[in-house]
Order: structure tokens, then sequence, then C-alpha cells
């Protein structure tokens, strides 16, 4: 029975996959830069604040710094879901939005046992999904302006984790995929003589990039009891980042020209994407950046830690658009509990998480990044039955986390979001020959 709904939660999951890659969030922010980027963190390590840089676990996938993989024990199929909502003001109005989509999909194993593990999977990257109306009277004609941006970038990563004695090292292989678009119509309302223009600009990109990661993992207390594997504390220090890197766009302008019917109101062609380019091959240039950071913990009770993440943005550049950024800086402290993973009560072999990050965005306001503060917590329910000497380690992980992006001023919006990730997490010791006596 065991198996058979595992495989059910799988197939279930799929089929949300299926329905919802595309689905987007509505954000006046994803108007800069890709979009609104997704993180690449999975439920876990949302939950801890999004620590990651000294973040290590048998069963859990922290694609963000791949030396990490080398400690995964047990064969790991993770696959989440994310629901996304947010209220966002400025001086004039008041707007709320909510929708959700897939968060990763993965799946990691190792290769040999604490030497080596690989990952891959797939992550949505970046999307574009806001629109802006204004209705404007100038010399005594009024029309209509909308900004509008769609479209989603993914990333296809496949990752290695290898231990050398105290040290892991890591690398992922990123193959980012997708299309943007931006879209500008002024549509006059009340002079039907006046022609009414739509502008287009169109990027796709299709490109393959790197990032690396490194590890220390030492013990700091040494016991001597019959528990001392999972009693010992380590510390461990890692970094991961990537430099920047040019990945190949094929960029489309055009503009439609219309008129509004004198008779029916409707808009009618005039000139069909006139003076357009099309296919141009470009360059967008992606931020280099860097993380740092350390946990404590032991193997099986609880792990605390505090991260240092950067983002170089003031050098990114894109054929989309050419807004400012700003450099981009998060500081991330959280971590989790489990009171006795061996208890047969369920409560203690729960994970208990809390965390919360604080730091700049990227998105540019007075020439500054605007403020960003986020609180988390989670839960890692286990799931599945034990029976006999079999030990199930999946487990449904939950994740909330409510945050706040900018302040409200003459130039600026303000953002209150809120996160809430479900992740299946199927894991086990597949691919090993069984012995019996």
């Amino acid at each position: 029975m065991q198996i058979n709904l595992s495989s059910l939660f799988s197939l279930l999951f799929l089929l949300f996959f299926t329905a919802s890659m595309r689905a987007q969030t509505f954000s006046p922010q994803s108007q800069f830069g890709l979009g609104g980027l997704h993180s690449p963190l999975f439920s876990a390590n949302k939950a801890m604040g999004g620590i990651s840089a000294g973040f290590r676990g048998t069963r859990d996938i922290n694609s963000l710094n791949p030396a990490s993989y080398s400690a995964i024990s047990f064969t790991t199929f993770d696959i989440g879901l994310q629901l996304y909502g947010n209220i966002i003001s400025d001086t004039a109005r008041l707007t709320d939005a909510a929708n959700g989509g897939v968060n990763h999909i993965a799946l990691a194993f190792p290769i040999m046992q604490n030497k080596w593990s690989m990952a891959f999977g797939l992550l949505p990257y970046s999307f574009k999904n806001y629109t802006y109306n204004n209705s404007v009277l100038e010399d005594g004609i009024s029309y209509n302006f909308q900004s509008k941006g769609t479209g989603s970038t993914y990333k296809l990563f496949w990752g290695n984790g290898l231990q050398v004695k105290d040290f892991s090292f890591g690398f992922n292989t990123n193959f980012l995929f997708g299309e943007l678009d931006e879209t500008e119509n002024i549509l006059f309302t009340d002079s039907l003589g006046n022609i009414n223009t739509s502008k287009h600009s169109t990027m796709s990109i299709k490109d393959v990039s790197f990032d690396f990661g490194i590890q220390y993992r030492v013990k700091i207390n040494k016991l001597e009891n019959e528990n001392k594997d999972r009693d010992n504390i380590y510390m461990t220090i890692g970094a991961y980042g990537a430099p920047s890197f040019n990945i190949k766009s094929l960029s489309s302008k055009y503009t439609n020209s219309s008129l509004t019917s004198l008779l029916t109101g409707e808009e009618i062609p005039i000139d069909s994407a006139s003076g357009g380019v099309y296919g141009l091959k470009e360059q967008t240039r992606l931020p280099a950046y860097f993380g740092a950071g350390l946990t404590f913990g032991n193997n099986t009770k609880w792990t605390a830690g505090i991260d240092f993440h950067y983002e170089n943005w003031e050098n990114f550049s894109s054929p989309l658009n050419d807004l400012a950024l700003s450099n981009e800086w998060r500081v991330k402290v959280g971590g989790e509990i489990t009171p006795n993973f061996k208890s047969k009560k369920y409560g203690s072999n729960v994970s208990y998480r809390l965390g919360a990050n604080f730091g700049q965005s990227r998105v540019s306001s007075n020439n500054s990044g605007v403020p960003e503060f986020g609180t988390t917590f989670g839960f890692g329910l286990p799931f599945g039955k034990t029976t006999g000497n079999y030990r199930s380690y999946s487990r449904l992980n939950l994740t909330v986390e409510i945050g706040r992006r900018g302040i409200v001023s003459d130039t600026a919006i303000k953002e209150n979001y809120y996160k809430l990730t479900l992740a299946y997490s199927l894991s086990d010791r597949w691919f090993i020959k069984r012995k019996f006596d």
C-alpha cells in the first residue's frame, strides 16, 4: 500500500505540473530586467529563511550550493507547488492578486556513497506579468496608454557533488530557455482620426551557464557515547557563486498601427509590423553572484545557520529593456529541529523550521535598491509507513513565507506578499541490490 500511495502522489504532482507550468503571478516589478525571479531553493531551505551555503542533508536537494549534493545518501525525487499572492500599493491605489505554479521538480541520487552524488531537475527561472493602464489628456486629445509584459523562462540543471575528506566541491550545468514579451499600446478614445499604435518587443533565450560551490565540514565536539554519530555537532562553512555570463538571445521589435472604426468602434489594422526587426541575434548579460555562510548542527536533531547573498545587477544588459537596476544583497538566518526521528510519536518525527531574511532588491527606486524583508516557517511531515526493518524517509514539506518589498513614496510602490510552498519528497535507497539470509 505504501508504494502505491507514493506512486499516486507522484502522478498527481506530475499532473499539476503539466497543468500549471506556465502559471504566473501578477507583479509590476516584473518589468525590470528578466522579470520577476523565481527562487532556486526547495521547500526545506525556504522555510529556514533561505539558508543554503552551508546546508547539506542526506535527503534534501540544495541546488543553490551544488557541493551539498555529496551528502545525499538516498535517492530523492522532489516536486513542489507554490501559491503566490501579493497586495500592491502606491500613492493612488491598492490592488491584490494571487496565482500559483510549479516551484521545482528534481531527482538526486548517490553514485558512490558519501563520496559522489548527482542531481538534475527543472526550475522556473523568471517571468513577466504586469499591466499598466493610464488615461492621458494632452493638447485636448485623450488616449489610453498601456504597458504590458508576459512570458516565462526556465532552467534545466544537471549537477554533481564530490566529497574529498572534509571538503566538498560541486557544480551545476544549466540550460536556460524561454521567451519574454513587452508591449506598449496607445489607443485614442475620443479622436477617431488618430492612429493607434502597438509597439512589441520580444526576446527568447536558449543557452548554457554554470555555477559552482564548495563546503568544509568539521566536527566541533567529540562524544564517546553510543549515539556519538547522531549527537556530534558539526560546523559547515560554505560558499557558492557564478561569474557573469553572456547568453544567446533572439530579439524582435516591430510596431502595429490601426484606426478606430467610425461605425463599430473596433480597431482596423492599417499597417502590420512595419519596419520591424525580427530574429536579431544578440546577447543578454547575466549578473555575477556569490553567497557564503555557515551552519551548525548534528546529523538528525537540529540545524541552524546564517548566509549572505549578493548579485551584481548593475552590469546586467538585455535587448528587451534598459531599465536601471541596483545590486542585490540579502542576509538570511534560520534553522530546524526534529525532536526524535526514531520516536513512534508522529509529532516527534516532524521537522519544525523557522527563518528570516532581509536586504536590498535589484529593483531600483531613486537610484538605490528597494528594501526587502521576509519571515518564514514550515514543517517537514513524515509520509509513509514504517514496517519491520523498512523505514520510510519520504516527507511532505510545507513552507510559508510572508514579506514586504519596497516602500510607498512618490516614485515607488510597496508589495506585501505571501508564498505557500507544498512539496512532496520521495526518498529511498533505490538501485541497491538487497541481500537476504
